[in-house]
């Protein structure tokens, strides 16, 4: 008998010992399978960046040293997403809006090249007729992000980004009427895909728009990169902006921007 209940305490013991390296060796693989997620992110999120502004206290292009400036007021250092104090920029919609010291590259040229857009934004919808002007990025009239409004009663709580060739149509993708609420942190990143001639739009990690435009290609001029305004139109924005990015290719999955 006492031979029995050694015999049983020993496979016992073994047993658990098994099981603790077991354990210890799945535990290893899921971290180092986390770090390996982690690296390749942060690889995917490097890879053909042109242009970064972070906006965390200042308004340099720590990639491509196209700083911005302040124009006709100074918009002012606000919260981030996250809460963080000065680590984004306020726009009032009365006067201040940031300009690239120098005219931008054909980093938009759409007839050559895939790219694009991402940037974090709270702002306010605006009212009147003239909603569909207002953009809280753009270069030159050629491109535009923007929280639209078209009027007071009709279509507001949409998100759209559009570019405009020159004569030929313009591509445009954009959220249905009435799904974001202003005043809400969102994350808009727009897509051209030269290979499919395909724009897409999305919030939060989710395709909200897209479509083929086929001769209707994003426009191609180098102009002065803007936050808060466009030269669409003389209407300013009324918001928050941070972390802007700009990629010569289409970024997928957005996710890791």
């Amino acid at each position: 008998m006492r031979i029995l209940i050694f015999t049983i305490l020993f496979t016992f013991h073994f047993i658990n010992c098994g099981t603790y390296l077991l354990l210890t060796n799945q535990e290893q693989k899921d971290k180092q399978s986390f770090l390996n997620f982690v690296q390749l992110t942060l690889l995917d999120s490097s890879i053909g960046l042109v242009h970064y502004w972070p906006l965390d206290g200042d308004t340099k292009d720590i990639v491509g040293g196209l700083d911005l400036t302040a124009a006709s007021g100074t918009p002012a250092l606000t919260a981030d997403r996250f809460g963080f104090p000065g680590k984004a920029y306020y726009y009032d919609g009365g006067g201040g809006y940031h300009q690239s010291s120098a005219q931008g590259p054909l980093f938009f040229d759409g007839t050559v090249s895939s790219f694009t857009v991402s940037a974090w934004v709270k702002g306010k919808y605006p009212p009147g007729n003239n909603g569909n002007e207002f953009m809280f990025l753009s270069q030159g009239s050629g491109l535009g992000l923007q929280l639209y409004a078209l009027t007071a009663g009709s279509c507001s709580g949409r998100l759209r980004a559009f570019t405009n060739n020159g004569g030929s149509g313009d591509v445009d993708v954009g959220t249905d009427c009435g799904e974001y609420p202003e005043d809400v942190w969102y994350h808009m990143v727009f897509t051209w895909d030269i290979q499919r001639l395909t724009a897409s739009l999305y919030v939060n990690n989710v395709l909200v728009s897209s479509g083929t435009f086929g001769v209707n290609r994003p426009w191609a001029t180098n102009n002065f990169f803007q936050l808060g305004l466009s030269n669409i139109s003389s209407q300013l924005f009324e918001g928050s902006i941070d972390d802007v990015r700009i990629y010569n290719r289409a970024v997928f999955p957005v996710s890791s921007l």
